[in-house]
């Protein structure tokens, strides 16, 4: 029998590069979900090393059901991505194969569509390429529902880690209001609570942490406060 691939970043990093080199022109219209996106925010809330909100521990097995495939993306379809990759998309496994690598290219999620990937992409400049990932709330939102919709174990894993990294970068995005903007944070909120109405209401640590650091914040980011009063349990400003 054979063994199971394991993944870990830097896999996923060299996957990107090869086909970052091999698809220039197409490559920067691709946009990264599904598990090596969720591992990529997995790295980003790791090396912040936040004294609240950390990686969870994982079980050896966990690790080998974190990913069933290399890499996920946006931007092409499926008979788009095999005619390109020059090989037949497999029902099977979801995937085309490519140089070593099992690649896929989604259509349609259960709330996730082109159109929402396409417009809420995250530009990462590494020393070697650039690439693009889903907005960590709209990857939220789809994993919500695929764990609401199905028992696959990798989904809950990525949902759990979403959720700290999005506490993470919520509650720093209010402690920083130089770089804030208050439009674009209520609008991810809205996007969060949307797919998990208790999200805001679960963590009393996060709750308390958000709570003070928007209660800080200038007049100039009235709205997310007038967000905080009516959807944050026990704000007061």
């Amino acid at each position: 029998m054979a063994l199971p691939k394991i993944y870990n970043w830097e896999r996923i990093r060299a996957a990107l590069k090869l086909l970052s080199e091999a698809f220039p022109d197409e490559f920067q219209n691709w946009v990264l979900i599904g598990g090596g996106a969720s591992w990529f925010f997995r790295e980003q809330l790791r090396s912040a090393n936040d004294p609240d909100f950390r990686v969870p521990a994982y079980s050896a097995d966990e690790e080998t059901t974190w990913l069933s495939k290399d890499v996920d993306f946006m931007g092409l379809t499926e008979a788009e991505g095999a005619a390109l990759l020059g090989a037949p998309f497999k029902p099977e496994t979801h995937t085309i194969s490519f140089r070593g690598l099992e690649v896929d290219f989604l259509e349609e999620g259960f709330r996730l569509t082109l159109e929402l990937a396409l417009r809420n992409p995250r530009e990462v400049r590494t020393s070697d390429f650039v690439f693009y990932v889903v907005d960590p709330s709209v990857l939220y939102s789809e994993k919500s529902a695929l764990v609401a919709s199905k028992s696959r174990p990798q989904d809950r894993l990525h949902q759990t880690l979403l959720a700290e990294f999005l506490k993470y970068e919520l509650c720093t995005d209010v402690e920083q209001p130089a770089e804030l903007s208050a439009r674009d944070w209520v609008a991810r909120a809205k996007t969060i609570k949307t797919a998990d109405l208790e999200f805001f209401a679960r963590d009393e640590k996060f709750a308390r942490r958000l709570a003070l650091g928007i209660a800080k914040l200038p007049p100039l980011h009235k709205p997310l406060k007038h967000w905080a009063k009516h959807h944050l349990p026990g704000y007061t400003d």
